[in-house]
């Protein structure tokens, strides 16, 4: 596992939308496992639940979604990834402190930035702008390397 990959492209690979051909074919070429962290444990469930809440999906799909994502990191397709989470917080505040008031970068993402870099990543999958710069300030490869 070399790329860490944020919560949003994850969930287009549970949940038909519109550039979900696109994440999955990159997702493909990054390969299995998939790193997950505590936030894309919380994230990629929510995310799906707030799609039915806006109306997007039906309760079947949001059921099928949510079993489709347990089902994979019960058979190893995603894998936690080992870090401080003391460690975590404290890279995000730096980097926040740092890049925030430049980039308008959200927290959340900082703080997906942060674990991407404590654990060693060298690459950050986003389709996030702030993110992606974020990522880059912070030394990763930030792929895919042009966004559509």
């Amino acid at each position: 596992m070399t790329a860490y990959i944020d919560t949003a492209l994850f969930v287009k690979s549970f949940v038909r939308e519109n550039d979900s051909t696109r994440t999955v074919r990159l997702l493909e070429e990054i390969g299995e496992p998939f790193a997950y962290s505590h936030l894309h444990e919380l994230e990629i469930p929510n995310a799906i639940r707030l799609k039915r809440f806006r109306g997007e999906i039906t309760l079947a799909q949001e059921t099928a979604a949510i079993r489709a994502f347990c089902d994979d990191v019960e058979t190893g397709r995603f894998e936690r990834i080992h870090y401080d989470l003391d460690t975590v917080f404290a890279r995000a505040e730096q980097l926040s402190a740092k890049y925030s008031a430049e980039i308008g970068c959200r927290s959340l993402d900082l703080w997906h930035v942060a674990a991407a870099t404590v654990a060693e990543f060298t690459s950050f999958v986003s389709y996030d702008v702030r993110q992606r710069k974020a990522a880059e300030l912070s030394g990763l490869q930030v792929l895919p390397p042009k966004l559509k």
